[in-house]
């Protein structure tokens, strides 16, 4: 299913669906998207270490930590929509899982390995899903979402903070 298909566009989310080609079904888009992680990005993401483009920025380690974190619970919350459980989902403070996380103490390569390895599994979960199940709609932190709508938020999520890195933390590497 594309993004046409979605039965409604959900208040905040929509900043991350809408960086997803109109093009795509649910299950290219989180394929495609993993494919942007590539030799040269890693490369560049390493050579970043642990520098950040401001105060009080998370660095690149903490930013793919929290792309891994968000992944989860936004494929939990889809998991439970789909299913039909009607539990009101709560949020997430995102600056508290970063702190928590310890991600500047991890190996780099080890966060890609776990980011990649998430993403393969979130994609069977979507391809798991019927039609009917991705049109089904839930709450989460009191904003109403569907299955399909969250399939496009973690590509887009993932578009939104590769943006970030390249227009903000990239810039580093060329002043040094």
């Amino acid at each position: 299913m594309k993004k046409k298909d979605l039965p409604f566009m959900p208040d905040f989310f929509d900043r991350y669906i809408n960086k997803v080609d109109d093009k795509l079904n649910v299950i290219d888009a989180l394929s495609e998207t993993i494919v942007k992680i590539d030799s040269d990005f890693v490369a560049d993401l390493t050579a970043l270490k642990m520098n950040v483009y401001a105060p009080n920025k998370w660095t690149s380690h903490e930013l793919l930590q929290h792309m891994i974190d968000t992944e989860r619970i936004l494929a939990y919350r889809a998991l439970t929509i789909a299913r039909e459980d009607k539990t009101n989902l709560p949020g997430f403070e995102e600056d508290d899982y970063v702190v928590s996380s310890m991600a500047n103490h991890r190996e780099l390569s080890d966060l890609i390995n776990e980011f990649q390895i998430l993403r393969v599994n979130t994609i069977s979960l979507f391809k798991s899903f019927t039609d009917e199940m991705l049109l089904q709609s839930g709450s989460a932190n009191g904003v109403k979402i569907s299955t399909l709508a969250l399939g496009f938020t973690i590509a887009g999520h993932q578009l939104h903070h590769m943006d970030v890195i390249k227009e903000r933390y990239f810039p580093l590497l060329e002043s040094k």
